[in-house]
Parts: structure tokens; C-alpha cells; sequence
């Protein structure tokens, strides 16, 4: 009974953890957004991020093309819900709840992020001439393709390192190339700024370093 309790108290500990850190994850970058804003020209750019994108735009080859629509895919729901949806079923059938919970709170929490701050900041895309993908009416800050993939991919290598029992740092390194792939993609693509890409970045490293922190001794 004891024991029960303890694990209930840890339990709602880590949950009221889990919800602080989103909502702090969520305003800060809310507000960095904001901020970022007021140094936009009217186009939605910084002077850095024109710069870079105008780069980018002028170096398209065809063979740097395939490669970014490919990294793009990768780091798209379309490939992400099924990849997590599997692990996160494998670990459930080995009654490995919490680095489950944990998998999909780190894609989740994150996808939920960037949806809620886009929602709070509208920043423009860049201009829509120079897009070499779809991306509908939505808004630009942060990239929604570089939060989850981060997210996502670290969230994987932190659990199977740890259902392998084998160092995570290999695993974690090849998230961030996976991530930092799709990131430059999303710029060559033309879809987004790169200081859209770098804050989903830091937002994706934020939310997984915190959630795997509270989570790792259940691990």
C-alpha cells in the first residue's frame, strides 16, 4: 500500500513537471515569436534569413532537390505517426509502459507546441514563388517539420538505448543529423525561414531533455 502511494506521489509529480515545463516551453518560444517579429521586414524575413534563403534559392540543382523533398518526407507526420505508433506498440507488448508513455508524450507534447505557438504568432512563409512544396495556409513559426523530427527521433534513440541497454549518444547523433537534414530542407525548400527551423530546434531539445529527465529513473 505504501508503495501504491509513493508511486501515485511520483506519478503526479512527474505529470505536474511534465505540464509546468509545456506551458513554459510554450510561452517562452510564444514570446521569442513575438519578439522576432518586430524585426521582420514586411515579407516575414530578417535580414539573416533573407540572406540565407536568397543563397539557397540561387544554388537549386536538381540532384539537391530530390535529396531535400526526401529529408522533408522524413520529417513529416506521414513517416513519424507510424514509426512512433510501432515502437510505441513493441514496448507495450514487452509491458515497457513508461518508456512507451514517454515516446509518445515526446512526439506528442512537441507536435502540440508548434501547433499551439503558429496559432499564437503567424509569421508569413517566404514568398510563395519560391516554394518547391505544398504547405497549404499555415503559418511559418517555428517549422512544424524540425520540432517533431527532433522530437521525435531523440525521443527513439533515448528509449531504444535504453530497451538495448546500449550507449545513447550514437543513437542521439544520428537524430540530429536526421533532424538537421530536415531543417535544411525546409529552407531549401523555400517553405520556411531558418530562424523558424533553429526554434524548433531548440523547442524539440527543451521539451525532450525535460520529459526523458523527469522520466529516466523509470525508464
Amino acid at each position: 500500500m505504501a508503495r501504491l502511494a509513493a508511486w501515485t506521489t511520483t506519478r503526479t509529480r512527474l505529470i505536474a513537471l511534465i505540464m509546468g515545463w509545456f506551458g513554459a516551453v510554450l510561452v517562452g518560444a510564444t514570446v521569442c515569436g513575438e519578439l522576432l517579429k518586430r524585426a521582420e521586414r514586411p515579407d516575414g524575413s530578417t535580414a539573416f534569413d533573407s540572406s540565407i534563403t536568397s543563397w539557397m534559392v540561387a544554388h537549386r540543382t536538381s540532384a539537391w532537390t530530390t535529396l531535400a523533398h526526401g529529408l522533408s518526407t522524413a520529417g513529416s507526420q506521414k513517416v513519424l505517426i507510424p514509426l512512433v505508433g510501432v515502437a510505441a506498440w513493441a514496448l507495450i507488448v514487452r509491458r515497457r509502459f513508461v518508456p512507451a508513455a514517454l515516446l509518445v508524450v515526446g512526439w506528442g507534447g512537441a507536435t502540440l507546441l508548434y501547433s499551439l505557438i503558429k496559432y499564437f504568432v503567424h509569421r508569413p512563409r517566404p514568398p510563395s514563388d519560391i516554394w518547391l512544396a505544398d504547405v497549404g495556409k499555415s503559418t511559418s513559426f517555428p517549422s512544424g517539420h524540425a520540432t517533431q523530427s527532433l522530437a521525435s527521433y531523440l525521443a527513439l534513440a533515448l528509449v531504444g538505448a535504453t530497451w538495448l541497454s546500449k550507449p545513447a549518444w550514437r543513437g542521439c547523433a544520428l537524430a540530429l543529423v536526421l533532424a538537421g537534414g530536415v531543417g535544411w530542407s525546409r529552407v531549401y525548400l523555400g517553405v520556411h525561414w531558418t530562424t523558424d527551423v533553429i526554434a524548433g530546434w531548440l523547442i524539440a531539445a527543451a521539451w525532450t531533455t525535460v520529459i526523458f529527465a523527469a522520466g529516466r529513473r523509470h525508464l
